[in-house]
């Protein structure tokens, strides 16, 4: 930001934007819109105001500004995709003729670019429309990115998304017990028309793009996932009227009210959607619900946290017997998002009917309700004409979009203001020192009143919307009082530090939690206005018979028991160390395609992993179990507990699946005891609008790592390394006997063609040369460049107090949820490498992972085998994988140790290429009787030279005499040679 005054300048007509954008939460909480060029009057305001919703140069609101006196042209000039002027590394397809398209068609492939030229003849603001038809790939959302003149117009349009259409595979089916069984989805393209628009939902309408008079050049950037392009039109969108003037067409068009119709069509019929995870699920919390049963299984609504991303939709399809003036009800639940309102748009045949059906709010309930499509002066009226209309809801982020993208912003201001304080302070100041940091660093004070004032702008609307005071708006709180009290008294600054880190953090909760709007629905009313609409609550007399039903029901019914089994199939046992969610979803995909196909049915059950060793051992354990840690099945297979996989004929086959280095940690005298399901390795995360502002290039080798270290300490920042490592959630390593290989110290000694074991795992090979000269310099990492011993990687990076660090790629996840300002200004690289004679790079890099075991008392080890098979399958994999983010978000992206699975999983191309250069590098640990000993006192070894200062050569060298102890211990109890 520039000077203090100019910031405070500019903050005074950021408040008055956001005052004029909070009239627009005076309306009606269920129904609120706004005509297009209001939205656009309003955005090109908020973005001359400072950006209220982007302080990064270069993002949309700054877009805006830069071309906010622009005109808006009424024309309308159509490409045809046929008609592309050029490609770079494509090979696009010309497609002569296609059902439903306008011409000849194009396809384009998942990675180049392709451009069109376009003759403008009038500069302006235009938006982009595009009619695309799903090309037959991986079934992820389709991405691209797009180009004006060789150029990004604004950071958003790096990640442009066009969504595929899934629908139901057959009719609803019921099992020997009358339960419903889960449908599996299927791929249904069609041709779409959509405009170019956020793809998170931060921006309620469409784009717009500046083309200059003349020759403008067009490129799509492909990031994931093919398309077939009809045509692409620049135009502007349609606006949607307010209700008050389409209800005065009605009555100028001489349209009635329909008479005694009453429609009523069910949510999990829903016709087609924008996602596979979003299907029919059951609800038993009412039993108002239809279908309803008190005992079976019921799929009897949709939604839920799998249709709770902006851009995701549902359409379902009705018939109306006369022309005539409808009312619309929708039976929902939003018991999801306390204090909080849920948002959905509605279309009829594929336009908005009026302004106000473009954010409909579904508030917070703990029960069923019925909205009946209206405002205060009563029920909307919609004009339908005789025969069959599609009904669409899709989620948006309504009246939070701008709140959203407020707080996003104001992350990034105070992460940059505490990267200055740390710059002054170190991260751990002295709190009884004097810094005097008002006067180093002149915007201190102005900055916290700025952003004092932008949250209490935010804490008021998220109220007015929320009806009253919201335990929502609690983190929010906590920082503003705290940024009041450290501009009114700056010298107090340096000891709160810590806490202004960790309150500046926490809005990332709150941000992901406001930006994902689930509903779930039961069905949806079509009616004329002489009808009314059915109550959405049960009775206190059906209620009670619920609960008493239920109750004497419990004692002789599985309510989860989903198996479709016949008498006479065979049946296996699965013992999960996952978690429920994980469970249901294993038993759906079970259900879908493992029990219709092979008659063997499997009990479910969810178990603590020290459960699974205490039932082995007494002969009382499952027929299979996943997902157990790389360490166990080779420690289980000592003690004969679990089966050699490698004596079943397919298993060269199944082997194949998976990279050699995911196999190696179950691999032990001969036989494999286990299949991966999971495996990770590490990668390198870099933040690079900091990178960019230090001037500092990404490191490609360990040298380039030990120089860039020294000018990052100069600004008080820091590299990081892997310390800890997470077992488990919520588990700390110090406290478990399992440690770990360090993966810093892994990677630099596979680098150098090190080992950790020698002699066929007969002994530890950290006493070689190449193992001491590795541990040496890894320490000197801590003892000479003093890093630090333990890191919160993700909320340092986030800070950008640590701009650059090597973590598992899992960490993706985390931080995409933990930190969504920070879209599009970090990435990840294959680890530093080194240098070998030849010129070439290494970066080898220790993975690990997570296996399937079948143990050795299974009385149907074929039917285990066959499951163990189906279920590292890539379909199942991915089937699996979407899932978990259907339902998780992005924190539920899985590392799928098939190869081809993690090809189906939506990640960008770019991340996706990034993947499978690091997997290549992959090693994995091999596991050795005591070996457990080796991560241990690898650990103690390192301690005993940073914290106590010993000699690093005599450290190694007396913790690998106890490594090798234990080896030869343990070989001894289980009978294996020591020679």
């Amino acid at each position: 930001m520039g000077s203090g005054k100019k910031t405070f300048k500019g903050m005074k007509i950021i408040l008055l934007a956001a005052m004029c954008s909070a009239s627009l939460l005076t309306q009606s909480p269920h129904t609120r819109g706004e005509s297009d060029k209001e939205v656009y009057a309003s955005a090109a305001r908020e973005a001359e105001a400072g950006s209220l919703g982007n302080y990064v140069k270069g993002g949309y609101d700054h877009y805006l500004r830069q071309y906010k006196g622009m005109p808006r042209p009424n024309r309308e000039i159509m490409l045809q995709g046929e008609d592309f002027s050029g490609s770079e590394a494509m090979q696009p397809r010309i497609v002569p003729y296609m059902d439903g398209a306008s011409g000849g068609v194009v396809e384009t492939g998942e990675t180049g670019s392709m451009t069109w030229t376009v003759e403008v003849k009038e500069e302006g603001l235009y938006g982009i429309a595009i009619r695309y038809f799903p090309v037959a790939g991986k079934g992820a959302d389709i991405d691209r990115e797009l180009l004006i003149n060789g150029k990004t117009p604004f950071m958003e349009s790096r990640n442009l998304t066009f969504r595929r259409v899934w629908a139901s595979d057959g009719e609803m089916q019921r099992d020997d017990r009358g339960n419903d069984m889960h449908l599996s989805q299927k791929e249904t393209p069609i041709w779409q028309e959509t405009f170019l628009q956020s793809s998170d939902g931060r921006h309620n309408t469409p784009y717009l793009f500046y083309f200059r008079e003349g020759t403008n050049v067009i490129s799509l950037v492909s990031a994931r996932e093919g398309l077939l392009i009809d045509y692409i039109v620049l135009k502007q969108w349609e606006e949607a009227e307010e209700y008050s003037s389409v209800a005065a067409s009605y009555e100028g068009n001489g349209y009635k009210d329909a008479l005694d119709v009453f429609i009523k069509v069910q949510g999990e019929d829903a016709e087609l959607k924008s996602s596979q995870v979003i299907y029919p699920m059951m609800d038993r919390s009412s039993p108002a619900t239809e279908p309803y049963h008190m005992s079976q299984i019921r799929l009897n609504t949709i939604g839920g946290y799998n249709w709770s991303e902006a851009g995701q939709w549902l359409t379902w399809e009705i018939e109306v017997p006369e022309d005539g003036l409808y009312h619309i009800g929708i039976k929902y639940l939003q018991s999801f998002q306390r204090g909080m309102i849920s948002y959905r748009r509605l279309y009829i045949d594929g336009k908005l009917p009026f302004r106000e059906m473009d954010s409909l709010a579904f508030p917070f309930s703990s029960n069923w309700s019925m909205n009946r499509l209206g405002d205060e002066d009563g029920a909307y009226k919609f004009y339908l004409s005789k025969g069959r209309h599609e009904i669409k809801l899709e989620v948006t982020l309504g009246d939070m979009a701008l709140l959203l993208r407020t707080v996003e912003s104001s992350v990034l201001e105070l992460n940059r203001l505490y990267r200055r304080i740390i710059m002054v302070t170190g991260t751990v100041p002295d709190e009884y020192r004097d810094y005097q940091l008002d006067e180093k660093i002149p915007e201190l004070v102005n900055v916290l009143e700025e952003q004092a004032s932008v949250l209490d702008s935010v804490i008021q609307q998220v109220e007015l919307i929320a009806g009253g005071d919201s335990d929502r708006t609690a983190t929010l709180k906590r920082l503003l009082y705290q940024l009041r009290d450290m501009a009114e008294h700056p010298d107090t600054i340096a000891r709160r530090l810590e806490t202004f880190k960790s309150n500046t953090s926490s809005l990332g909760d709150w941000i992901y939690s406001i930006n994902y709007m689930p509903l779930s629905v039961d069905y949806l009313v079509v009616a004329s206005p002489d009808r009314s609409m059915p109550e959405a609550r049960a009775t206190l007399w059906e209620r009670m018979k619920h609960s008493a039903g239920a109750f004497f029901l419990s004692f002789v019914t599985d309510f989860n028991q989903l198996s479709a089994a016949k008498e006479g199939d065979k049946k296996i046992t699965l013992w999960m160390t996952q978690g429920l969610d994980q469970a249901k979803i294993v038993k759906r995909l079970i259900d879908e395609s493992f029990t219709p196909n092979t008659g063997i049915s499997v009990d479910i059950q969810v178990v603590n992993e020290p459960v699974l060793l205490q039932a082995m051992l007494a002969g009382r354990g499952p027929d299979v179990s996943f997902a157990l840690p790389d360490d166990k099945p080779v420690n289980y297979a000592l003690r004969g507990g679990v089966e050699d996989l490698s004596r079943f004929p397919e298993f060269q086959e199944v082997k194949s699946r998976f990279h050699e280095s995911a196999i190696v940690p179950y691999a032990f005298n001969g036989g494999t005891y286990g299949l991966p399901v999971r495996q990770s390795f590490p990668v390198l995360f870099y933040r690079k609008d900091i990178l960019e502002e230090l001037n500092l290039q990404v490191p490609d080798t360990w040298d380039d790592v030990f120089q860039m270290i020294p000018e990052l300490q100069k600004q008080n920042l820091l590299f990081g390394f892997p310390i800890q490592i997470l077992i488990k959630l919520g588990s700390n390593v110090q406290d478990n006997a399992t440690l770990p290989v360090n993966p810093a110290f892994g990677m630099m000694l596979f680098q150098n063609d090190g080992e950790l074991y020698r002699d066929d795992g007969m002994r530890s090979a950290l006493d070689t040369e190449i193992a001491i000269k590795t541990f040496m310099e890894w320490t000197e990492l801590y003892t000479t460049y003093k890093l630090p011993l333990a890191t919160d990687f993700t909320n340092r990076f986030r800070s950008g107090e640590m701009p650059i660090g090597i973590d598992d790629y899992e960490r993706f996840n985390i931080i995409t949820i933990a930190a969504p300002e920070l879209k599009g200004l970090w990435d990840f690289v294959p680890v530093p490498g080194t240098r070998q004679s030849d010129g070439t790079i290494r970066r080898d890099v220790p993975s690990s992972g997570a296996a399937a075991v079948m143990l050795s008392d299974s009385k149907q080890k074929e039917a285990s085998w066959a499951f163990l098979d189906w279920w590292t399958s890539a379909e199942v994999q991915a089937k699996f994988s979407l899932e978990l983010e259907g339902l998780f978000g992005p924190a539920g992206r899985n590392a799928a140790a098939t190869i081809e699975a993690v090809a189906r999983i939506p990640w960008q191309v770019k991340d996706y290429n990034t993947l499978m250069e690091q997997w290549e590098w992959a090693r994995g640990i091999p596991e050795v009787a005591g070996g457990y000993f080796t991560g241990r006192h690898l650990d103690n070894a390192f301690r005993s030279v940073v914290i106590s200062n010993e000699d690093p050569r005599e450290a190694i060298d007396l913790y690998t005499r106890y490594i090798n102890d234990e080896i030869m211990k343990k070989r001894k109890e289980f009978g294996l040679p020591i020679e």
